[in-house]
């Protein structure tokens, strides 16, 4: 018999010589030995081969199970790495919350360089800027509630809220124009907001906060990609907020500075 069908495989024969072969491709083994002597012989040296090797090591099947191969034993191994890995698991994942607290404090913190050494309680008022810019800057429909063309009422309506006179500040000469403002809560008291855009679209924002105590020069805070200079003077706290390059934004805050200066009634520190 030179074919069979289906064929015989290499699994059929290893399957033969280790006594594991189904009784219905034993017959055709059986067939294929007859047929082929040369496949006969080599399978007839592969199965003595076997037959001592198993006679060899027939002492080693006798003897006992070693106590760290049982089943028992295996188990209880696998639990043992499952908890430490967990536990590795679990003090990893504590170690990346616990770092990156520490980092965003840190952010918080040194993000804030004042002149006179400010501090982040001091920074609240740059914190509530950046805040509030990062929530209406974004805007395309609403970016205010008061537009430049009613910059007359804007004014009237903020010094109003405010409880002081206000000078929008002109920004023209730095390639920003008015788009508007609005009037924000600031914890007890009121604060607004100047928003003022250049032709690239880039966005600054001047934040006015009633109510602040104290008096600084102009500081630097960041968050993320957002910047604002900040300062307290007269009885509020100033900040100028925006994305653009931190020299171009300090030259909008001293600006600013200058104009409020030049507020009539305000009071000279």
């Amino acid at each position: 018999m030179t074919r069979l069908d289906p064929p015989l495989g290499e699994d059929d024969l290893q399957a033969w010589i280790d006594g594991r072969l189904d009784p219905e491709r034993q017959e055709a083994v059986h067939a294929a030995l007859a047929d082929q002597p040369e496949l006969a012989r080599r399978l007839g040296d592969y199965r003595a081969t076997q037959d001592a090797l198993r006679a060899r090591l027939r002492f080693k099947a006798a003897e006992p199970i070693p106590a760290r191969l049982r089943i028992d034993s295996v188990l209880s191994a696998q639990r043992r790495a499952r908890k430490s890995w967990l536990s590795a698991a679990v003090a990893a994942c504590l170690w990346m919350v616990l770092g990156g607290l520490v980092g965003w404090a840190a952010n918080e913190f040194l993000a804030v360089d004042g002149r006179l050494g400010f501090g982040p309680r001091s920074s609240a008022v740059a914190q509530e800027a950046i805040d509030a810019h990062r929530t209406f800057a974004v805007e395309v429909v609403h970016p205010v509630e008061v537009r430049a063309s009613d910059q007359a009422h804007l004014k009237q309506w903020v010094t109003k809220r405010l409880g002081r006179s206000l000078q929008i500040p002109d920004l023209t000469s730095l390639g920003l124009h008015l788009v508007g403002g609005r009037v924000l809560p600031a914890g007890p008291n009121i604060a607004a907001q100047f928003m003022f855009e250049d032709d690239a679209r880039n966005r600054v924002t001047v934040y006015v906060r009633a109510g602040h105590a104290g008096a600084g020069d102009l500081s630097f805070a960041r968050r993320g990609d957002v910047q604002s200079f900040y300062w307290v003077d007269d009885g509020s706290g100033y900040a100028v907020v925006g994305t653009i390059d931190r020299a171009r934004l300090q030259a909008v805050a001293e600006q600013v500075v200058r104009q409020i200066e030049e507020v009539p009634g305000r009071k000279q520190g």
